[in-house]
């Protein structure tokens, strides 16, 4: 809460502002800390703990530049919270790129690793050619509605009300905005890793440190995402040309892709990396279902309803996931700290060497192919709810949950595969105990007991993500 307090303080008009709106921070640096902002931010700081934990138990005490490695991180959990209360497109990009800059450096923190150093030249390759693509949206956005202001509500949209620019009124304006969204579309997507713009994200999370990996599946992958809710659930939600049947298609595109790659997959970085894809394809959904927050007539209509329920399903479904896929990557540092390579193989027996780790990965693994009680059945249930529930508007939202439950089902046999080499099938070998850093331990339990716990959790933050979301769309 301790955002919204400060935010509310910076609100009033204390001091002289050399800008000229008098105290008024929010508007000055263009960042609102609403309850919508304060959930992404502590759960950056949420991931940014975890990691931070598990590197004490992951990094070797002789490795240089260790106080680099959590000054880039905690640089990049700034721009990441920055991200989540930007309500200008350029201040976002600003935000975005803090984050990404440390990253990059991030994956390469083993400069002598040829895998990581590949890793990184990859990111950075793919990131800049991103933001580049991000810009020029924003620059034909700015050029259409002559400002960059996001807003903090859909009450304050730019493009829509009298005398504002509507479509109906400027239809030579639809070339370029399509362009423009064609473009902001891309960008994000490279940063989200949606399909086709995902090629980057197995190599990178591969090839990074695997606490890093953490970081950029469960946090950087997250302020893409949030990014996306901002500027096309409230900046663009007027402005329906057509991107909604495009996002649609591309959450299908990417449930179905990462998962039917990921089975062959033998790295079980990599089998996690196209299973993170998936993932995000499921969080997808909560935007083209938030998008029916513009039927609204009045708030506490149907409409209205779906469209929180949608946004509450995502936001739900993000705090899971980060809990699972940071638990799940977490497992495999613990492995990697005791010499165990990443390759399936080496997983046999796992539950006899290491049975903490290989309980908490079978929990995290059928979590996130949604088996009841865990968590990631209650916020599947959430968000696939709001696309059935959606299709009272249009029918073809049905798809977007039907998607959903194919490919749950379909994920469930790669990650059934995982634990039936841990613990069916004989280690090779000498099958003793194997003691795995108390720190990795630590946080592995955390992220464990969230996603086993969440049924729990929900009851007291149900309302608090309600709340937010009524306040997201401004009803």
């Amino acid at each position: 809460m301790m955002g919204l307090g400060i935010t509310n303080a910076l609100h009033l008009a204390l001091w002289p502002s050399p800008i000229g709106v008098r105290g008024n921070f929010t508007a000055e640096l263009k960042m609102n800390v609403d309850a919508f902002a304060l959930f992404f931010q502590v759960m950056f700081e949420f991931v940014a703990f975890l990691v931070i934990m598990a590197s004490r138990g992951f990094i070797r005490p002789e490795e240089p530049h260790q106080g680099e490695y959590y000054a880039l991180m905690l640089l990049a959990v700034v721009g990441m919270m920055f991200t989540a209360a930007a309500t200008d497109l350029f201040v976002l990009f600003l935000a975005f790129e803090t984050s990404s800059l440390s990253t990059f450096a991030l994956v390469a923190y083993r400069k002598r690793d040829k895998q990581a150093t590949e890793a990184s030249v990859k990111f950075f390759i793919i990131g800049s050619v991103s933001s580049g693509i991000v810009l020029f949206g924003i620059s034909l956005i700015y050029g259409i509605a002559g400002t960059t202001s996001i807003g903090t509500t859909t009450d304050l949209l730019l493009l829509r009300g009298p005398p504002g620019l509507t479509l109906a009124g400027h239809p030579d304006v639809e070339s370029p905005l399509i362009v423009a969204l064609v473009l902001l579309i891309a960008g994000f997507g490279f940063k989200v890793a949606v399909v086709p713009f995902h090629m980057w994200a197995p190599d990178v999370y591969q090839g990074s440190p695997t606490t890093i990996s953490v970081l950029l599946t469960a946090a950087s992958k997250n302020v893409g995402i949030v990014a996306l809710f901002r500027v096309f659930l409230i900046g663009l939600l007027n402005v329906q040309i057509d991107w909604i049947a495009a996002l649609a298609v591309l959450a299908i595109a990417t449930q179905t892709v990462g998962n039917i790659v990921a089975i062959p997959q033998r790295s079980v970085k990599r089998m996690l990396a196209y299973s993170s894809i998936a993932q995000a394809g499921y969080i997808l959904i909560a935007i083209p279902v938030g998008a029916v927050a513009l039927h609204s007539t009045s708030p506490g209509d149907n409409a209205s309803r779906i469209a929180v329920a949608g946004l509450v399903g995502g936001m739900l479904h993000v705090f899971v996931y980060a809990a699972m896929k940071a638990g799940a990557f977490l497992v495999v540092a613990g492995t990697e700290a005791r010499g165990l390579p990443d390759d399936m193989e080496a997983y046999k027996g796992l539950s006899r060497r290491m049975p903490f780790l290989a309980f908490a990965m079978t929990v995290f693994l059928f979590s996130l192919a949604g088996i009841p009680p865990l968590g990631g059945f209650f916020s599947k249930f959430v968000l696939f709810s709001s696309a059935v529930n959606a299709a009272s508007f249009n029918g073809w939202f049905l798809a977007l949950a039907v998607s959903g439950v194919l490919n749950s089902a379909l994920s469930l046999y790669y990650y059934a595969r995982v634990v039936w080499y841990m613990y069916i099938l004989d280690p090779e070998g000498e099958a003793r105990k194997v003691e795995v850093p108390r720190a990795i331990e630590g946080a592995v339990f955390i992220a464990l007991a969230i996603v086993m716990l969440t049924a729990v959790l929900a009851a007291f933050f149900l309302g608090f993500l309600n709340d937010a979301a009524r306040g997201f769309f401004g009803f």
